[in-house]
């Protein structure tokens, strides 16, 4: 019989150089791999993001359950990172025959926004189907695309579907992922988008089906700067997200068969470049420690990774 994973919260300060960080983890006692990786993630956050940064982290093991997050539910602009809502409604939609992947919308100059993808230099007219978009959304974070498919999906749809999937602190405002100001931005936090990975993983995300596209069109990532940065040949299904001293990085890493989730957030660091460094550095820690620590299966059965 499975054994149920009996969840605890352990609201503990711990100062890194300074600032206060909520560490949050399921289990009653913390295992190795767990506390090898708070060593390595506080050095690497004193290293890149003091003195102004703010950090936040989530990290689940997709075979024993076993997580942990620091800053978890702290807000964070998503940047980027909140086209994976996006998607998820586009699916969402699609399996209500509100819309079809294959319908196909017009490109005009309103769309287009400057950033990141090519669409914007596209002529006007043109046509693409909502599931190219989607494409081009993702893995080369297209912000044109995005906006076309916000304008056609709606936002109160997105932020409604996103309460139906348990997450909360997720708010799509600013359809341009360009707006600033305090209260107006587009909002998540490391928790939430876990938790959509997680669903998406378990094929609980609008279905199976629809689950399983969308994590192959995440393994399409074209941007490596993030979590892929410094580990080897690895498949990875993610999403990267950036502005100015804002750098994030959400997806499953599939790695030594036991895959992970990784969920990273920032904002208020003093470099860009530092930024992109250290959610790779971060990323690397974790990869690392869990390929050599021993880990727990679901049902609690040793499993070495060594």
């Amino acid at each position: 019989m499975k054994k149920i994973i009996i969840l605890t919260s352990l609201l503990i300060c711990l100062s890194f150089a300074g600032p206060i960080f909520e560490f949050k983890s399921n289990v009653k006692e913390t295992p190795k791999w767990i506390e090898e990786s708070l060593a390595g993630i506080k050095q690497e956050i004193n290293r890149y993001a003091m003195p102004s940064g703010v950090v936040g982290i989530a990290i689940k093991d997709l075979t024993s359950d076993e997580s942990f997050s620091l800053n978890g539910n702290v807000p964070f602009n998503p940047a980027s990172v909140i086209k994976i809502p996006v998607m998820i409604e586009a699916y969402h939609q699609d399996s209500l025959g509100i819309i079809s992947l294959n319908d196909k919308m017009r490109l005009s100059n309103r769309f287009k926004l400057p950033g990141s993808g090519s669409l914007q230099y596209h002529q006007d007219g043109e046509l693409f189907t909502v599931k190219r978009l989607i494409e081009l959304m993702i893995t080369d974070s297209d912000n044109t695309a995005t906006f076309m498919l916000i304008d056609k999906l709606g936002i109160a749809n997105i932020n409604s579907y996103m309460r139906r999937c348990g997450v909360y602190k997720t708010i799509v405002k600013d359809p341009t992922m360009f707006n600033k100001e305090k209260g107006k931005h587009n909002i998540t936090c490391p928790e939430d988008m876990l938790k959509l990975m997680d669903k998406m993983y378990n094929g609980k995300l609008v279905n199976a089906k629809a689950s399983n596209e969308m994590l192959t069109v995440m393994k399409g990532q074209r941007h490596k700067w993030g979590i892929a940065r410094f580990l080897p040949n690895v498949t990875i299904a993610n999403k990267t997200g950036s502005l100015d001293f804002v750098r994030n990085d959400v997806g499953i890493i599939y790695a030594n068969n036991r895959p992970y989730i990784i969920s990273i957030f920032s904002r208020e660091l003093p470099s860009n470049r530092g930024g992109s460094v250290m959610v790779g550095a971060l990323s690397k820690v974790v990869y690392d420690v869990r390929s050599h620590c021993t880990l727990s299966n679901k049902n609690n059965d040793d499993f070495s990774n060594s």
